[in-house]
């Protein structure tokens, strides 16, 4: 059923063939809470089926993409006589929602400005695309606050590779949108907010060539790879989703149009 969730914590706004989830807490800096990270793990769940959205973008209201956890929420809750085992359970959660993110078929982009922190960031590592601003400001913030990055450090390591990863994770280091780039957790750095917002634009009309199916399967096949498992067993896995699409409608329309000179009948406008 294309049908997402309700949701008071965030805002969501449709543009066609995207969906736009903005972080709505401003007067927070848009802090992840518990509810936060509830909504958006029911969202990015239910995206799959939701067939309507080629892509998904992720920004912050405010001009702040996000700070990281709700920290009012840690010392109120987790530190005002929640047990052990609750605290497991939230944390644990979080790793749940990033899971979800991770398993979209959609193309992912994430648009920053203001500040990236802590859990924040570690959302954008996700993305499959990540523009910011050049002013905006990263961090991975967690051990200055005597906790580990619990639930990101994977995906860090993923994105930038252990030895920067480590660098971060364990130093808090703060950095820019440029520098940002040159780590690699950002692949295009705009000067301001209107640049990022003609950008995330182009961005998505360029997009619109590839086939929704072809990017999904693609988005597979890159998680069975980055998993690290057999050679021999990432063959065959390629190999079927390869089949799959080539038998498909996407691919001999693909073929079609290409022998036609002419663009796919998915190449369209973004109401398409």
């Amino acid at each position: 059923m294309e049908k997402l969730p309700e949701v008071k914590e965030l805002l969501l706004e449709s543009r066609g063939d995207t969906l736009v989830i903005w972080f709505n807490r401003p007067e927070t800096r848009n802090a992840l809470s518990a509810a936060v990270a509830e909504e958006l793990q029911a969202v990015f769940e239910a995206l799959p089926a939701v067939r309507r959205y080629r892509f998904v973008v992720l920004r912050g209201r405010g001009g702040v993409f996000c700070a990281g956890g709700d920290l009012k929420q840690f010392r109120e809750v987790f530190q005002g006589g929640a047990e052990r085992a609750a605290i497991v359970q939230a944390n644990a959660a979080f790793g749940r929602l990033m899971a979800a993110i991770d398993g979209l078929p959609q193309l992912f982009v994430v648009a920053i400005e203001g500040a990236a922190m802590a859990g924040g960031l570690g959302i954008a590592c996700l993305a499959d695309l990540v523009l910011a601003t050049a002013d905006a400001r990263f961090a991975l913030t967690e051990v200055t606050l005597g906790i580990p990055p619990a639930q990101i450090t994977p995906v860090v390591i993923e994105r930038v590779g252990l030895a920067r990863a480590r660098r971060l994770l364990l130093t808090a280091q703060r950095f820019d949108g440029t520098e940002a780039a040159r780590l690699g957790f950002v692949h295009e750095v705009l000067a301001d907010a209107q640049a990022l917002d003609a950008r995330l634009a182009s961005l998505l009309d360029e997009s619109r060539r590839c086939a929704p199916g072809a990017v999904a399967l693609t988005k597979q096949i890159i998680r069975e790879s980055a998993a690290g498992g057999e050679r021999e067993a990432l063959v065959q896995f390629a190999a079927e989703r390869f089949a799959d699409a080539m038998l498909g409608d996407e691919a001999r329309e693909g073929m079609r149009a290409f022998g036609d000179k002419r663009a796919p009948a998915w190449a369209g406008s973004e109401e398409a």
